[in-house]
């Protein structure tokens, strides 16, 4: 049997080489060695190249010191609100129903009886989305009513939707309700503060000191 012999090439004379003068292994060879330098620098060129930054959509509208009355049809105060900032966001080119408002650090004040004690809630943050009634309030939510029977009430937790309208409000999240010589924890809260009626939903532990 006689055996194939393949030609030595040397590598600095490789660019003089016709392609149609070798023989058919050592093209097919070089053809692969082209095809894999090029796949690899493809790939990392792909590997390095940067992510594109998320859009960032800024404020379209600034208010500053806001104090805010609603009254109820006998002139009494029914609702109060108090911010330093309101930022107002436009996610399209005109308005759409996708607006939304930002509140730094609200305050809110909801009075359902004159002769009684009203509701103070407090947040770091409070979301309003376009013709909304809901509040979206997050981040170090604080309700509180004092009462000269009952003392302070405080329910804490990490957000809370708030319809000043009706008021009324509700979260999902852990909840921490305290009185003068009671705690109660539990998950998710309902509470009408206009019946003054609070609905703790699950999960509901409390400690009582006589």
């Amino acid at each position: 049997m006689s055996k194939l012999h393949l030609p030595r090439i040397n590598s600095e004379n490789l660019e003089r080489i016709n392609p149609l003068l070798l023989p058919m292994p050592w093209l097919v060879v070089i053809l692969l060695v082209i095809l894999f330098a090029t796949l690899k620098y493809s790939s990392k060129e792909d590997s390095v190249a940067p992510q594109q930054a998320p859009i960032k959509i800024f404020p379209h509208t600034y208010v500053v010191d806001v104090e805010m009355h609603q009254y109820d049809n006998e002139g009494n105060l029914h609702y109060q609100m108090n911010t330093p900032l309101i930022r107002r966001f436009e996610v399209k080119d005109s308005p759409s129903d996708k607006d939304y408002s930002l509140f730094t650090t609200p305050v809110f004040m909801l009075v359902n009886d004159p002769k009684k004690p009203g509701w103070f809630v407090t947040s770091q943050e409070g979301r309003l989305e376009n013709n909304d009634t809901w509040f979206i309030l997050t981040q170090e939510v604080l309700a509180r009513q004092t009462s000269e029977k009952q003392g302070e009430i405080t329910i804490s937790t990490g957000d809370l939707r708030l319809n000043l309208q009706d008021q009324f409000a509700e979260t999902s999240k852990a909840v921490t309700m305290r009185a003068a010589k009671s705690q109660i924890t539990a998950t998710g809260l309902r509470a009408d503060m206009k019946r003054e009626h609070i609905e703790l939903l699950s999960n509901v532990k409390g400690i009582y000191e006589p």
